[in-house]
């Protein structure tokens, strides 16, 4: 993608941390076993995906079949558990992490407040890992209709803290939630980010969208969320509200204990 004019978009893929949990310690599905995180990114090389680091996906000169993975949090399951895994596949990746809560745990999400989180250390063994490692902000806070401070806190600090850390400007943003609006994407733009991720809800370069990938998936789900039309399938969904309990209960979930 460059920086001046638009260009194809890959796929970009958003995962958040990788490890066997059960339901009742992981209730949003976020942590993904390392076997199924291996068969998912297996099967992308299998079917001739092309694997982007963020340095070739701002580029734009890629393939048409090309994915960006990325790991929202920053959790230590994914130096411990994941990292494994890209390595033995050679496979790039982008990790978001959040700079005000370094060794800290998930206190943002109370119904599974202790996930530990990677410290200055861990985000240095991702780097060193290959990895790039770019901002989610500093607290997890929701940037749609944030006030200034907590705007330039969570970009111009938080970035600025993670610089420290890597030694690299942050090139990338991804909003805590997906959440964003017009004045989150002009103060993504104004601290010097290049790009920023959402989830479902894209508005350009400083809100591109991402496919959630979880604890859920069976390969057949997976195979769906990789396919270019999913978006609208699932636009269409969320439109008519008994198609998306029929499509789950057709494709089917992966089991948790």
């Amino acid at each position: 993608m460059s920086h001046s004019a638009p260009t194809r978009r890959p796929l970009v893929l958003m995962y958040h941390g990788v490890g066997k949990r059960p339901a009742h310690q992981d209730p949003f599905c976020l942590f993904v076993p390392p076997d199924m995180l291996h068969r998912q990114l297996r099967r992308l090389l299998d079917r001739g995906w092309t694997p982007l680091t963020l340095d070739r996906c701002l580029s734009g000169d890629f393939p048409r079949r090309s994915v960006l993975v990325t790991f929202d949090d920053g959790y230590q399951g994914l130096l411990d558990e994941g990292v494994p895994v890209l390595r033995e596949l050679g496979f790039p990746a982008t990790a978001f992490v959040l700079t005000g809560v370094l060794g800290g745990t998930s206190t943002w999400m109370t119904d599974m407040p202790d996930e530990p989180l990677l410290d200055a250390d861990g985000i240095r063994a991702l780097a060193a890992a290959g990895l790039d490692v770019e901002c989610h902000g500093w607290d997890h806070s929701d940037l749609a209709n944030a006030d200034d401070g907590t705007l330039a806190r969570n970009l111009v600090d938080a970035a600025a803290a993670l610089a420290d850390i890597t030694g690299k400007r942050a090139r990338a943003f991804a909003y805590p939630y997906g959440a964003h609006d017009a004045a989150a994407r002009k103060a993504v733009a104004a601290a010097g980010f290049e790009i920023a991720f959402s989830v479902h809800d894209g508005a350009r370069r400083y809100a591109v969208p991402r496919v959630d990938i979880n604890a859920t998936e069976v390969d057949a789900s997976f195979r769906l969320k990789t396919w270019r039309g999913y978006p609208a399938v699932r636009r269409m969904s969320g439109a008519v509200p008994r198609l998306r309990p029929a499509l789950h209960s057709l494709i089917g979930c992966a089991h948790r204990p």
